[in-house]
């Protein structure tokens, strides 16, 4: 899915092109999603996105907690409410695996 890009900042990732009189023909970078969404739900708990409440993993608080199995259905469940098609998510000591398509 192509949409909106952030930067590493997580802010609207801008390329402004300008032509020869100085006006702007373009100035947000498009791209696939896909990734930055996927962190985005993931880093965020749930309550933090306005307009979708529901929507959120909260990874952070799995720092101290001993059951990876139930974060990685949580982390199934976020991604494919957001519409995606989940075919794997591990997680390990290393990070957290996924591949998923839109």
């Amino acid at each position: 899915m192509n949409g909106m890009q952030l930067d590493k900042d997580y802010d609207l990732d801008m390329k402004i092109t300008r032509d020869a009189e100085g006006k702007i023909l373009s100035g947000v970078a498009i791209g696939d999603t896909l990734a930055q969404n996927q962190a985005l739900i993931i880093g965020c708990h749930q309550g933090e996105f306005k307009e979708q409440p529901a929507v959120g993993v909260g990874i952070s608080d799995m720092l101290l907690d001993h059951d990876p199995l139930a974060w990685r259905t949580v982390i199934r469940e976020q991604l494919e409410m957001d519409g995606q098609t989940v075919d794997e998510v591990t997680v390990t000591n290393k990070g957290i695996k996924i591949k998923a398509k839109y």
